[in-house]
């Protein structure tokens, strides 16, 4: 009984130092400090990493949800850090430990999709983003619908990669499907366009 009571302790506390060194992360992301960010979230997935490779949580789904968002956001930082080959690298790890928890198809997976084709992109590897950004567009398209807001990010990033690659014909559609997916801008000074949002958002 002592001994379960040992790794229990130690779980939480482990937990608890994971959930500090996130925070302190995010805390130094927000105010644009890059190389602190980076090594407080690389302790933080250290930590996870042999909370995940215990016998008792290898199998844990929670655990490796948080472990792959601690690669993602690391692969955020090093991106920020114009460090590409290192952000793919977190992106892939964290697209692997989520493929393993929800499938290939699932709608957890495209943000995955976007952030490997931002990089590709980045490093002008644009034969390799895009059909990153597609995957994405084909998978958000299936869960939400052709007309969902949620589809705006990858569609946009396409529209990018696009204009960068003078693909006139493509642009001149993409941005088609961009305005018609769009809300309408919020006129402040119009009193009942206002009235009607707020009725809206209380529904």
């Amino acid at each position: 009984m002592a001994e379960e009571s040992s790794v229990a302790v130690n779980f939480d506390k482990d937990l608890a130092d994971w959930l500090a060194l996130s925070e302190q992360a995010h805390d130094a992301y927000g105010r644009r400090k890059l190389v602190p960010a980076e090594i407080k979230f690389k302790e933080a997935i250290q930590i996870l990493e042999r909370v995940c490779a215990d016998e008792l949580h290898k199998d844990d789904a929670e655990l490796k949800a948080k472990l792959a968002k601690s690669h993602n956001n690391l692969g955020a930082i090093y991106h920020a850090q114009g460090k590409f080959g290192l952000a793919e690298e977190s992106y892939a790890q964290a697209m692997k430990l989520k493929v393993e928890l929800f499938g290939e198809d699932h709608f957890e997976i495209a943000p995955c999709y976007q952030n490997l084709a931002a990089v590709h992109s980045a490093r002008v590897q644009y034969d390799k983003a895009e059909p990153l950004y597609r995957r994405a567009i084909a998978i958000k398209e299936k869960e939400y619908g052709n007309d969902s807001p949620e589809l705006l990010t990858p569609l946009k990033n396409l529209l990018m990669l696009c204009k960068k690659q003078e693909r006139i014909a493509e642009i001149a559609l993409l941005e088609k499907r961009i305005k018609s997916i769009e809300p309408p801008e919020v006129n402040p000074g119009d009193l009942w366009q206002s009235i009607a949002l707020k009725s809206k958002d209380k529904q």
